[in-house]
């Protein structure tokens, strides 16, 4: 079959994710901070205020990031501030809002630890199946952090709706040094998480160094050793 791409809407300011709340109404993250609505059939767009403290160092690779509309909440990824000033520590942060046009309260749900002072390497996506959500944690740039279970950096988590962590999760059922959110370790960057309907798996892509990108499935207590 033939596509055709065509343009809606230009002059965005880095728009990093968008999600669908329904067919004519679009949820925008720009990663200068920004949460955007667009109506498709008017063209219009429209900036819905938020209570998040997010990093806005144009310097850093983080700020806001994945947005995923489910059961009329807003999930949401973003590299959260922990602090007052642009020197303070950030981290890997999620939250969830109930949907609303004119201001979303989000509330944290997760939040890596430990926040680290770096400006790389925040990840991350966000795919929800069977009520369970799993994101894609960066190591911020530190390495072997990655291979510590004990820190949140360099992994893929996954928690309950309500952020508290399943307790089928490797920390339960193995892995007793792990910390309790964490489904796998040993990942560099991973900006890209989706779940595939033609063999129920969760996919990542994550971002190598050196040209060491790759393309790899979600699978718990494994280790992809960056």
């Amino acid at each position: 079959s033939q596509y055709k791409l065509e343009i809606l809407k230009s002059n965005l300011s880095s728009p990093w994710s968008l999600t669908f709340i329904n067919n004519s109404q679009v949820l925008i993250s720009e990663k200068s901070g920004k949460i955007k609505l667009y109506d498709i059939p008017s063209n219009k767009i429209t900036e819905i205020e938020h209570n998040l403290n997010v990093v806005r160092d144009q310097n850093s690779q983080g700020g806001l990031l994945d947005i995923y509309f489910y059961n009329n909440q807003i999930f949401i990824s973003y590299s959260e501030n922990v602090g007052d000033n642009l020197s303070s520590p950030s981290t890997t942060s999620i939250a969830k809002a109930n949907l609303d046009f004119n201001f979303l309260d989000f509330k944290n749900i997760f939040r890596a630890n430990p926040p680290i002072r770096s400006p790389y390497h925040f990840g991350s996506r966000i795919v929800i199946n069977n009520d369970y959500l799993y994101a894609s944690v960066g190591e911020r740039g530190k390495g072997m952090i990655a291979q510590d279970a004990s820190k949140h950096p360099g992994s893929i988590i996954r928690i309950k709706l309500d952020g508290t962590a399943p307790n089928d999760n490797p920390h339960f059922t193995s892995n007793t040094n792990w910390l309790p959110e964490i489904y796998q370790i040993g990942i560099r960057n991973p900006q890209g998480i989706s779940y595939s309907s033609f063999d129920d798996k969760i996919y990542i892509s994550n971002h190598g160094a050196k040209g060491g990108d790759w393309f790899g499935e979600v699978k718990k207590g494994e280790n992809y050793g960056w």
